[in-house]
């Protein structure tokens, strides 16, 4: 009865049935193949799901911000900037915004705070100070412009411009924040940043705070011209769209 049990497999006192060597093997072969399919799954996971996960990091990349006081406008931790930092915590994001800056000012400085800085990525955002004053033609506009743009091109550099001008509807919208006797100099400002855009191989955003619309819009602006940090949170993905082209491009220099 004994040597008949252990024939049929059967352990005495259990009445389970034992495992012959070739399902034994069987077995084996099957949680080996289950382990590492589990280990597979498991780094596609780390890679693709957890932040950062096991991907090689990209080398850090500078990226200047420079602008009038919509690249300062939403302290403390507030500017556009400062949302971009966040967002790309590898890079090193430098403010140079200053209050009231015009293109001519902006020219005039370009040397000292982008150029001897040697960014990888220079985000210019400047034109509205120039719009509300009108004292200057677009031609004039369009030199100090391009002599930056062109700069920064020849040293290397990314460019991303980012204005508070774009094509618009003025009559479709709910309000716009200027008379409708500057329609037509805003409209010549983007049609003058686009081509040049188009003639450098720049990345335009504009109409930079089109999600944020309309100007004094709770809770998104600090005043009638200038976000807060809840409204440079929507300026600064706008920018992000962008920037993240620029950065793609600065990798296959």
């Amino acid at each position: 009865m004994r040597i008949l049990a252990r024939r049929n497999g059967i352990v005495k006192g259990k009445g389970k049935r034992a495992f012959t060597s070739t399902e034994a093997l069987y077995i084996k072969v099957f949680m080996f193949s289950r382990t590492k399919v589990l280990i597979f799954y498991a780094a596609l996971f780390a890679a693709f799901v957890l932040p950062g996960g096991c991907r090689k990091q990209r080398p850090s990349k500078t990226i200047v911000c420079f602008g009038d006081s919509l690249t300062v406008c939403g302290e403390p931790d507030g500017r556009y900037s400062d949302w971009l930092a966040k967002w790309l915590p590898n890079d090193v994001i430098i403010n140079k915004g200053i209050n009231r800056d015009t293109l001519a000012g902006g020219r005039a400085r370009f040397e000292q705070d982008v150029l001897a800085l040697k960014p990888d990525i220079v985000i210019i955002e400047l034109g509205a100070n120039d719009f509300w004053q009108m004292k200057r033609d677009i031609s004039q506009l369009k030199s100090d412009l391009e002599d930056m743009v062109a700069r920064a091109k020849q040293a290397g550099i990314k460019v991303v411009i980012a204005s508070c001008f774009g094509r618009r509807d003025y009559l479709a919208e709910e309000m716009v924040e200027f008379e409708p006797f500057r329609y037509g100099f805003a409209d010549r400002i983007w049609q003058m940043e686009e081509e040049i855009c188009k003639k450098y191989g720049c990345f335009y955003v504009p109409n930079m705070h089109v999600d944020i619309k309309p100007n004094g819009k709770e809770p998104y602006w600090a005043d009638k011209l200038h976000p807060n940090k809840k409204g440079n949170k929507f300026v600064a993905k706008r920018i992000l769209a962008e920037l993240k082209k620029a950065l793609k491009a600065c990798a296959k220099k």
